[in-house]
């Protein structure tokens, strides 16, 4: 599929998808069922895939995303940055890493592909509800540097107790910067998180 000036979609044999909104602003398709690439060079925003579990929205990007028949899905990123959003819950996830997607509770937490199979687990049962504590544990235990990502989503996912165990592990790799204060992290105030994120 030619995308207008967007880009390209690849759509697998087999795969249900169709024309959604377009406007000037904005380009979208809806996928059910299947599997889709996309390569686009497009300004952020522009270009959307809707799913039964989230809509993902390009950054300027390169991705594939792959739609259950129970409509879950999972968002693989080759290049740039995706957003995958349900209901003002927010996943931003990079070249590199990939994130679930469940019908009726929207995106997980994003991790790198290269990521030590136990945290990728840990992330997997974490957001299965899967006894979320000793998940958290593991996630702790198993990050490196480049696994901010996922602790830096999880801030807002965990409780109050927690997050200062999330925010001091993340502080260990890399401080906030100057003007974002713990309180304010601890308080999840938007512009610190993505202050801190921006730095990380």
């Amino acid at each position: 599929i030619i995308v207008g000036t967007l880009g390209t979609v690849a759509v697998k044999p087999g795969t249900r998808v169709q024309l959604g909104r377009v406007r000037d602003s904005e380009y979208g398709l809806a996928l059910e069922q299947g599997t889709i690439s996309a390569q686009i060079n497009a300004p952020p925003r522009l270009f959307t895939v809707d799913t039964p579990a989230s809509a993902v929205v390009d950054l300027g990007c390169a991705y594939t995303v792959t739609v259950g028949k129970d409509g879950a899905g999972v968002l693989h990123m080759t290049t740039g940055w995706a957003a995958l959003e349900y209901k003002g819950r927010e996943s931003l996830v990079p070249a590199g890493a990939i994130c679930r997607m469940k019908r009726g509770s929207g995106p997980g937490t994003p991790y790198f592909e290269d990521a030590p199979p136990a945290l990728k687990q840990a992330v997997d049962d974490f957001d299965d509800g899967k006894d979320p504590r000793q998940a958290l544990e593991v996630i702790l235990n198993q990050v490196r540097v480049r696994d901010t990502l996922t602790l830096w989503h999880l801030l807002s996912r965990v409780s109050a107790a927690d997050r200062e165990r999330v925010y001091d592990r993340i502080a260990a790799y890399a401080p906030p910067p100057v003007g974002v204060s713990r309180d304010r992290i601890m308080a999840l105030d938007a512009d610190a998180l993505r202050k801190w994120r921006e730095e990380l």
